[in-house]
Formats: C-alpha cells, sequence, structure tokens
C-alpha cells in the first residue's frame, strides 16, 4: 500500500457498475487484515481502489471465495466493516467510512472532489513501468509460459535493452542490460536469495550463469541501472527480481486446497548422442592439385562439393514439424488455512539436442581456382601449378537443419515454501528450492578447430536454495513495516568437456562448490508532513561468500585427462542505505537514495609476482552511490522525468581469484567500479482513450551510461608483438548511450505492444599505463577483455499483436523480433585468439502464440517459434552454434 495526493470526481456511474457486474472472476481471498485483503482483491481485479488509510486501520475482512463479479466480491470483503463503494471510473473505486466524507474532501465550483490524503491500492505490476522514474519491466507467469521457448533464458526475449548472453548453453541466465553483464553486474535475485557463478569458457572468455526453472516462477521485475533497496548493491547494470509460486497462482474457486498439474511437448529435438560423437563441418578447404607445366601428380578436381564432403552425414534425422521429441511436466500442490499456506512442486524437463534452421545465411561451399606461379631464373624455367579449391563460406561450422550439439538438457526442480501469518501484521515465509540438471557443455573453441565440433559427456549442476523472510506491518502504524531476510545457496558444478583438435585428446574437467549466505533488514515509514507525503525506506545487507574445489576433487580428476583448477578464495560484502519519496505537490514527486557499500575479498592460492615471492591476493574497497529523481505530472496519466544515479561494484570473488582465464594479480590496486547513469524519459498512462475500456501505455527514454574503473581483463604489457600474460585492470570508463521506447495498447479483443532500442554511441577506454604505453579508446572492447563479448547489437525490437475471441476464450497472436549487427565491428576489439567475439548476421524472427481457456480451470497454449525456420545465430552468442529452428510447443495446464 502507498499513499498519494490526487484529485478525483465522485459520480456515481450505472453503466460502468453494470458492466463491472457482468465481468465475474475466481476469487480465493482469505480472511485478514482490511488493508491486505484490499491488495489482494485489486490484483486480482485489475481495479484502483482509492480510499483514506486511516478507515482500514483496525479493520479485519471475512475475504472472498467463489466466482463473483468484482462489486458482489468487493462487497463480501467490506462486510461488517463500515467501508463503503461507489465507482468513479471504469476501474477505479472509492471507498468511503460510514458516516465520513474521503479524507478531507471539498468541493470545487465545477462540482468535483479534492480528495486530501489516501490510499491507493492495485495497480498491475505490469503497468509500474509506465508510472516510475526509471526504466522496468515486468514478466507475468502467463508470458513465461507463452514465451518460453527451447532454452532457458529465452523467456526474457522480446523486452528492450534486455538480453541473455550465451543463451544456447548449461540451461543458465547470464542476463545483459543495457551492454552490462556478468561478474554480479545484474543480480538475479529469487524470493530473495542470490546464487550467480561464473564459469570459465575458454578463449571465449567467461559466463556468469544463474540456474532456474521457469515453470516454477511467479513473476519477473526487471529494473534497469542503478536502483534503491537492498538487492541494489553492486548492480551497475539493473537487477532481476523473480519470485517463486505461491497460493494464489494454484488455487482457485474459493477452495483453500488444489493441485496444478502442466504437462508439454517440443518438437525439432533429438537425444543427444554418444559422447564422441562429431558434426557440422570438420575441415574448412579440400584442395586438388589440376594441372601444372612440370611433372606433377595431376588429381581431377569434381565439378563441385557439398556440405557432405566436408562432415558426416548423420545429424540430419530432424523430425517433423508437429512430431513430440521432447517433454516436460510439473505438479505444484497448495494447501491454505487461516494463518499458513503451504506450497510444495516438482518440475522435470528433458530436451535433446534441438536442430538449426534451414533458411538465410546458411553455410556453402565457394569453389576457386587459383594459379601459382614460381619465376624462373638462368638455368630454370619459370613453373605453375593451379590448384582447384573448395571452401566453406558462411560464419558458422553447422550446416542447415543439423543437429546443434551439446544443446540438450534434462532439469529437475523441487519447491517448498510456507507462509504464516500472524495476528498483529506478522507474516513469516519459510523457502526451499532444489534444481539438478544434466547438460552439454563445449568450449567454444573446440568448434573451429580440427575435427571441428564434438558431443561432450554431459556436465552437470546442482543448486539448493534456502530462504527465511520476516515481514512485520501493523494495521494502526504508518511508521512500520519491517522486512528482514535470511538466505543461502550451495551450487555445486561439474563442466566435462572434449578438446580434440589435431589428434590430439585433451578432455578436461572443471568442479567448483560456490556457497553465499545473505542477510538484509529494511523498514519503510510513511509521514503525513505539512510539506508533502514523505516515505522512507532504510536498512542494510550483508553477504559472504565462498568458492572452491570440491573434497574429492582428486578422485573427480581421474574422469578427464586434465583438471582445471577450481578458484578458490572467500569475499565478504556490507551495504546501509536510505531512500526517500517525496511529494510536495499532487503534479510534482522527488525520489533519492543514498548508499554505503563495503567489500573484502581474499583469494587462498598464492600467485607469483615479479619479485619472485608468492603473495595472495586481497582486494577491500568502499565507497557511497547516490540516486536522485524527479518526476512532473502536469495531467493525470502523463509524466515526465529525470533521473540521475550511482553505483557501486567491486570486484567479484571471480575477478578477485586466481585460475584459469586469468590470475590475479597482488601488486596491482583494484578500485570498484563506479557507475554513473543519466535518464530521461515520459510515461504515459490512459484509460479510455479510443474506446471506453481501452488501455494506453507509452515509454520513452535516452540514457547516457558510464562506469568509471571499468572492471576486465587486459593483456599486462604494452608490447603487442609478445604473447601477453593477462589479469584483471581499471580501465578508465565504459560507456553506452541511446535511446529506448516501449508502448502498449489492449482494448480487449485486440492488443499490441512494441519496444525497441538503439545505441548511439558504445566506448570503452584505457588508461594512460595500459594498452600502448598512451589512453586509449575502443568502441568494443579491449584487446584479451570480456567486454567485447557483452556489447550487444546496434539497434533492435519487438512487435505484438493478438486477439482475443469467443468471450476472450481463445487468443492468437504473433511476436516478430529483430536482432541487428553489433554496435561496433567486432574487428575494432583487436581481441586476438584470447576473446574472439562471434560476428553474428542480423535476423528477424516470427513467433506465433494461441491459448484457449478450456475452462476456468484448464486451459491449453500453442506456439510456433522461428516459423519461418530462419538460420541465424543469437546475439551475444559465445560459440559458432546456429539457434534452434522452426520448433512447435505446447502445453496444457490444469487446476483441481
Amino acid at each position: 500500500m502507498s499513499t498519494t495526493m490526487l484529485a478525483a470526481t465522485l459520480p456515481s456511474l450505472a453503466g460502468t457498475a453494470q458492466a463491472q457486474q457482468d465481468a465475474s472472476i475466481d476469487y480465493s481471498i482469505p480472511a485478514g487484515p482490511l488493508a491486505e485483503t484490499l491488495n489482494r482483491f485489486a490484483d486480482v481485479s485489475r481495479l484502483q481502489l482509492i480510499y483514506d488509510a486511516s478507515i482500514a486501520r483496525g479493520l479485519r475482512s471475512p475475504g472472498v471465495n467463489g466466482r463473483k463479479s468484482p462489486q458482489a466480491a468487493l462487497g463480501e470483503i467490506l462486510t461488517g466493516t463500515g467501508v463503503r463503494y461507489s465507482f468513479s471510473g471504469e476501474r477505479t473505486v472509492v471507498l468511503t467510512a460510514d458516516g465520513a466524507a474521503l479524507g478531507q474532501a471539498t468541493v470545487g465550483a465545477d462540482g468535483a472532489t479534492a480528495l486530501e490524503t489516501i490510499a491507493v491500492s492495485g495497480g498491475r505490476p505490469e503497468d509500474a513501468t509506465y508510472q516510475t522514474a526509471a526504466s522496468s519491466a515486468y514478466i507475468s507467469q502467463e508470458e513465461i509460459e507463452l514465451f518460453r521457448g527451447t532454452s532457458t533464458g529465452d523467456f526474457l526475449k522480446g523486452i528492450p535493452g534486455v538480453m541473455t548472453g550465451d543463451n544456447r548453453n548449461s540451461g543458465a541466465v547470464d542476463i545483459n542490460i543495457r551492454g552490462m553483464q556478468g561478474f554480479g553486474r545484474v543480480p538475479v535475485v529469487v524470493d530473495g536469495a542470490q546464487q550467480q557463478n561464473t564459469v570459465y569458457r575458454g578463449y571465449s572468455g567467461v559466463a556468469s550463469r544463474n540456474y532456474l526453472d521457469p515453470d516454477l516462477i511467479g513473476g519477473v521485475e526487471i529494473i534497469k541501472g542503478p536502483s534503491g533497496g537492498v538487492y541494489g548493491v553492486g548492480a551497475t547494470g539493473g537487477i532481476a527480481h523473480m519470485r517463486t509460486i505461491n497460493a494464489d497462482d494454484i488455487l482457485t474457486d474459493g477452495k483453500d486446497i488444489g493441485i496444478r498439474l502442466r504437462g508439454g511437448m517440443m518438437s525439432n529435438t533429438a537425444s543427444p548422442p554418444p559422447a564422441g560423437t562429431t558434426g557440422g563441418v570438420y575441415g574448412v578447404s579440400k584442395s586438388y592439385t589440376t594441372g601444372c607445366n612440370t611433372s606433377c601428380t595431376i588429381t581431377p578436381a569434381p565439378d563441385h562439393l557439398d556440405l557432405a564432403n566436408f562432415g558426416g552425414t548423420t545429424g540430419f534425422d530432424r523430425p517433423a514439424m508437429f512430431e513430440p521429441s521432447s517433454g516436460s511436466g510439473s505438479v505444484a500442490f497448495a494447501k491454505r488455512w487461516e494463518n499458513l499456506d503451504v506450497v510444495a512442486a516438482y518440475s522435470r524437463r528433458k530436451t535433446g539436442n534441438y536442430f538449426a534452421g534451414t533458411n538465410g545465411n546458411t553455410p556453402t561451399i565457394k569453389k576457386s581456382v587459383n594459379r601459382v606461379v614460381r619465376p624462373g631464373r638462368p638455368g630454370r624455367p619459370e613453373t605453375w601449378t593451379e590448384i582447384t579449391s573448395f571452401s566453406l563460406d558462411g560464419l558458422n561450422r553447422y550446416r542447415a537443419g543439423e543437429e546443434v550439439l551439446n544443446t540438450s538438457q534434462d532439469n529437475s526442480s523441487y519447491l517448498l515454501k510456507g507462509k504464516i501469518t500472524l495476528d498483529g501484521g506478522h507474516t513469516i515465509d519459510l523457502g526451499y528450492i532444489n534444481y539438478r540438471s544434466e547438460f552439454g557443455e563445449l568450449m567454444p573453441s573446440v568448434i573451429i578447430r580440427g575435427e571441428g565440433a564434438v558431443q561432450a559427456p554431459l556436465s552437470e549442476v546442482e543448486s539448493n536454495t534456502y530462504t527465511a523472510r520476516y515481514n512485520f506491518q501493523p494495521d494502526d502504524n504508518d511508521l512500520i513495516n519491517l522486512k528482514a531476510n535470511l538466505w543461502h545457496t550451495n551450487v555445486e558444478t561439474q563442466i566435462r568437456t572434449p578438446y580434440e583438435f589435431f589428434g590430439l585428446d585433451y578432455s578436461q574437467g572443471y568442479w567448483d562448490i560456490a556457497k553465499r549466505t545473505g542477510v538484509d533488514i529494511s523498514n519503510e515509514s510513511l509521514l503525513d508532513t505539512q510539506w508533502g507525503e514523505l516515505t522512507l525506506v532504510y536498512g542494510g545487507s550483508y553477504t559472504y561468500e565462498t568458492l572452491a574445489p570440491p573434497d574429492n576433487i582428486a578422485s573427480l580428476s581421474g574422469a578427464v585427462n586434465n583438471t582445471l583448477e577450481a578458484r578458490n578464495g572467500w569475499r565478504r560484502e556490507a551495504s546501509g542505505f536510505v531512500s526517500s519519496e517525496w511529494k510536495p505537490f499532487d503534479w510534482l514527486k522527488l525520489d533519492g537514495t543514498m548508499r554505503y557499500t563495503w567489500t573484502h575479498s581474499y583469494d587462498n592460492t598464492p600467485t607469483r609476482v615479479a619479485t619472485g615471492l608468492y603473495l595472495n591476493n586481497e582486494e577491500e574497497s568502499s565507497g557511497f552511490a547516490p540516486i536522485i529523481a524527479a518526476t512532473v505530472e502536469p495531467i493525470d496519466g502523463l509524466q515526465f522525468y529525470g533521473r540521475y544515479a550511482e553505483a557501486i561494484r567491486s570486484p567479484s570473488l571471480f575477478e578477485s581469484t586466481s585460475g584459469w582465464s586469468f590470475d590475479s594479480a597482488p601488486t596491482l590496486a583494484l578500485k570498484p567500479e563506479h557507475t554513473r547513469n543519466w535518464e530521461f524519459g515520459m510515461n504515459v498512462l490512459f484509460d479510455g482513450v479510443f474506446d471506453s475500456d481501452d488501455e494506453v501505455r507509452f515509454k520513452a527514454a535516452y540514457f547516457n551510461n558510464r562506469t568509471d574503473n571499468y572492471l576486465t581483463r587486459t593483456i599486462e604489457t604494452a608490447d603487442i608483438d609478445k604473447v601477453p600474460s593477462t589479469t584483471l585492470r581499471n580501465l578508465r570508463y565504459a560507456a553506452f548511450k541511446g535511446f529506448e521506447a516501449s508502448a502498449r495498447y489492449d482494448v480487449g479483443w485486440f492488443f499490441t505492444e512494441v519496444g525497441g532500442i538503439y545505441y548511439t554511441d558504445t566506448e570503452f577506454c584505457t588508461n594512460e599505463d595500459q594498452l600502448f604505453g598512451r589512453e586509449r579508446c575502443f568502441d568494443g572492447g579491449v584487446p584479451n577483455g570480456y567486454a567485447q563479448l557483452h556489447v550487444p547489437p546496434k539497434m533492435s525490437g519487438t512487435l505484438t499483436l493478438g486477439t482475443r475471441l469467443y468471450e476472450e476464450k481463445l487468443t492468437l497472436g504473433g511476436r516478430v523480433t529483430y536482432q541487428g549487427e553489433r554496435a561496433v565491428d567486432s574487428k575494432s576489439t583487436s581481441s586476438g585468439g584470447y576473446t574472439a567475439s562471434i560476428a553474428w548476421e542480423p535476423y528477424t524472427l516470427l513467433d506465433l502464440f494461441a491459448t484457449y481457456k478450456i475452462s476456468e480451470t484448464a486451459s491449453f497454449d500453442l506456439s510456433i517459434d522461428n516459423v519461418t525456420d530462419v538460420y541465424y545465430m543469437d546475439a551475444l552468442t559465445l560459440g559458432l552454434m546456429p539457434s534452434p529452428g522452426r520448433t512447435v510447443r505446447a502445453t496444457l495446464t490444469a487446476k483441481f
């Protein structure tokens, strides 16, 4: 519940009330404090409730269950409370107490009633994008299922400025927001806990992975750029808040016990072949000596060669378009008592290697004839040799329609959570999540060497998450909304990858255990002052994490020829913050945050320095980061805002320790990253513009994001003619500038959504003592760094169109996604062999979707991804791996 100052008219609209009465909805809202019950009702009914906060204090509601109109449901909720309601608009309801006016109301000459301090309850999460002085996005549970895709990160597609890196490997999520990615720059917070683990990816750098099962996610909020709150620590790129499913996602028809069953199938996959199976193009050229003017061996050349001559004939047993080849299923149980909710769920998803598309820039064979001439000399005539060659032409090593090795996933997840509600405003949430996965994994460099791609033994990961959250929000005290959170995550990674090239068999293994423990506490206070309404949020957080090899590493090493030594160290981080929101006038809102962060890390593995001594790297840093914003709302629903936001990110545990990819440098004093972002934008949120029941939403923003002391791997010497050693260093800065916009229109029977981003500038500048002994700027990353792997397309966008038919039982629609060229020429990175970036081609994808509500408790979803079967590589991919071709997905969901 939040408070605000606004004006509203209170005429009774009989037509509006009748329209609301006709729209019946299923409710399952238990008895409880009136304010909390009203919040739940507003979320379900999609109505906005306006009332004086004082009228709900100390009151309890009997709740409401069953299928009812919003008008009838609200009547039951208010039974015995002495509170009345009236509609003031299509979706706006005003609540008043018996015998009392709404706040200190005054009636103007035009008959309008001006309302003083009141509470506004309701509003959908997706509307927050168009109501805040920052850029954000919300993904509902329905959207997650509709756009689930083939790989785990596919459900994040379509959000302007948000991408997933290396999406086709491991089944993990590595989120990129406006060019910022990895090492905690974008924390993924699931029920208040974090688990990000960074793994080595050979010559293609590293990947920061978060493991989750979208089937168990109930909603996702993406915040772009620095933010206040306990989870904004180190978030120089942004934050992804995810919540797991709860009882409200499962219970229906007023029941206090329920089960949700979900089963799905997917086409365009095949079970992984035995480890060691090769695929793709084995070589890049074949040559024949077809002529010479001296004695030589003439080999007739064929008129042409096709791709089968460069690889095997296996891997093309692609299933028919609607043939099921992979599946998934989940079961979720919920039970509700008066003061206790319990949820238990299990999910299993097994998908094979997918097949590439067939249309577009697929690899081809190019024929060329070259004459090699050797000049003559006295006593030796000129000689020549003619060579006919067939070479691979294209960006990839996989052929059109071929099975893409090492893209399979076999995931299982368990969820157990409970919520205890006690009198006096106390709630306790306890949760446990277990995630296990077997997946294909291959170093990207293997694909371009020797024998090409090869199926690896399946790698494994197991993640355990424990959460305990407490909230104290008394009904009669606006100064207390206390939240405390204790959490722990444990991620064990076992990666097995073959490294076969030039006749060598150098299989590798990597094992590590990453643990994190965190605690945070915050409180919200609402103050009604003579200078306007003031909201204060303040608190702090502390995390401790370790990274180490497992105790039985010696026995695990016997499975491979070479074991990559896991990093070994610890890291502590503490942060405190205070945020405020002040609304001195109806048309003006001011926001501010100040955060202090302290970090200390230690590398347990000594590193040899120039003097010959071995030292343990130790990093300790601290700093302040403010955020200020102003929002002007000249008319209700139209906002203009400006925002300046800073964030501090100290080196992550991976960056502070030694191991494969780079070693730490104990004698090099690192500074924390310091992000300074400017954003200017406008919000539009109107209802009833072109139709009495439509919704118009629009947001446009310009951003100028600069991160001083940007941390990345770079060479340690200015002599580029030598093979450099690498370590982590500070650049002078990294910058991303551009424009972003999103819009939504919904009139019930028709809806559309569009969004896109355009980068005007990207820049990475070194310090004077780094590359070439002088300051130098690159627009796509620095030599041997990681930054070039995170540079997004210069332009990208998404358009969704849909319609709802047969009393909105059937929803049909489509989505077009465009990803343009890299924001910079990949050659500008001068990255060499250390972190060679992938030069993907622009691509346009068409996805179709349909949802049919079989009944109030059952629905069927059908989606066809990549309808035109485009052959493409994901932007931000780390390896030469094409993305999935045309894929059909079908899901049946039922609640009992």
